[in-house]
């Protein structure tokens, strides 16, 4: 291991387990109901956004006089059915990713721009399937969610509150995204960033500031990513 890695990132929507598919689907329910009927791959271009914005551009897409405070809570709940009624497994090397983290001694972080308490839920969900205690402030040093910053990706404020809560400088963060809003945020705050593409968007949109990038976080892992820095 590089004696300057001092510590992990982790994105989670469409990074460590697919629920980008789970948002689509509990928008596309959220929007038909406001009479606004639509594919769930139609938003796929928000991946990587929070749900809060989603909701604010859908506001101004419905006939009806609806919040985009309203619609998020309406996306959210029928969001925590789906994950709760299917359960879906974490993506191809996440959990090998932890057991990494782990035999280095390294801290991890979690840094996503969805909100907290489905942060919690969803991790709920990943933790289990890696046999794990729900615990989320036990297996993350530092928890930056979307209604804990000002600023969303891709802005680098969430990875700079990350790396502040660790105590450790960005430069020595390694940190893994899926989307490009992600990949701009860690860069710009001067981390060294591994993009691992979502599959419901180009890649070169997200590898394109990337510093490496691989299929999988498995090919991450088997390549010893950890190992270049």
């Amino acid at each position: 291991m590089s004696t300057s890695l001092r510590a992990f990132f982790f994105d989670m929507d469409g990074l460590l387990i697919d629920t980008e598919d789970l948002h689509m689907r509990a928008f596309a329910e959220t929007a038909a109901a406001l009479g606004y009927a639509r594919e769930p791959r139609e938003y796929a271009c928000w991946i990587g956004h929070s749900s809060w914005k989603v909701s604010a551009w859908l506001a101004e897409q419905v006939k009806v006089r609806t919040t985009p405070d309203e619609i998020m809570r309406i996306e959210q709940e029928n969001f925590l059915r789906i994950l709760r009624e299917e359960r879906p497994a974490p993506l191809a090397g996440s959990r090998e990713m932890f057991d990494a983290c782990d035999a280095l001694g390294l801290p991890r972080a979690l840094v996503s721009s969805t909100v907290y308490p489905q942060v919690v839920k969803t991790m709920e969900v990943v933790l289990g399937h890696f046999g794990r205690e729900p615990d989320l402030e036990r297996h993350f040093g530092a928890v930056v969610t979307g209604d804990r910053v000002t600023n969303l990706k891709p802005d680098p404020e969430p990875y700079l509150k990350a790396a502040a809560g660790l105590g450790v400088p960005p430069e020595r963060c390694i940190v893994f995204e899926d989307s490009p809003a992600g990949v701009k945020s860690a860069r710009a705050a001067g981390c060294r960033v591994v993009a691992i593409p979502n599959e419901y968007l180009e890649p070169g949109e997200v590898v394109r500031e990337a510093h490496a990038h691989f299929k999988t976080l498995k090919d991450a892992f088997e390549a010893g990513i950890w190992e270049r820095w």
